[in-house]
């Protein structure tokens, strides 16, 4: 008697892990699922387009201080996803002083993971925040990405940053825009 309702037992955990490595699995392949859409009759990866609104969220920076994108509406800003192992970014952020100087905007730096002080010079205008979400919200796939934001909090621009001259064929847009 004692071997069987141990038995019982037993089946019943097994049974319980089963199912939830089914809805783990499950949840697994809907977010999958959601990042594409139909579009006729093709089918293609969601992402935010020109015009779109932007995202909103809500996060600290590295001042410890609540940032969100309906405090930053009003005037243009400038969002750059970046990863602290992302050599390419840390080349493009070394102009960060001069862009943040050059255009009226508000810089804003989104990495994944905490980053160190070598990676966050104090710039004017800037500020820094850890946000993995975002990089989901924003479907952003691949580091440096840059989205340049309107004033209306809409998206006026956005791309695959890989070379500085990329990122600088952006900002002027920005500049254009607010004019």
């Amino acid at each position: 008697m004692n071997w069987q309702l141990l038995s019982h037992i037993g089946l019943w955990l097994f049974l319980f892990f089963q199912f939830a490595i089914l809805l783990y699995f499950l949840k697994q392949v809907t977010h999958f699922l959601n990042r594409f859409r139909s579009s006729g009759g093709t089918v293609e990866e969601k992402a935010l387009r020109i015009g779109d609104p932007a995202p909103l969220f809500r996060s600290k920076d590295q001042n410890n201080r609540l940032l969100s994108m309906s405090e930053l509406n009003g005037k243009h800003t400038i969002m750059i996803f970046r990863s602290a192992t992302c050599p390419t970014c840390s080349t493009l952020l070394s102009n960060v002083p001069h862009l943040a100087e050059q255009f009226e905007a508000n810089m804003l730096i989104v990495s994944q993971e905490k980053l160190g002080k070598e990676f966050c010079p104090s710039i004017a205008n800037t500020s820094y925040i850890v946000a993995p979400e975002l990089f989901e919200t924003y479907y952003i796939k691949k580091v440096p990405t840059i989205f340049i934001i309107d004033p209306s909090g809409n998206v006026a621009a956005t791309g695959d940053m890989n070379e500085l001259d990329n990122l600088l064929r952006f900002v002027p847009l920005a500049a254009n825009i607010a004019q």
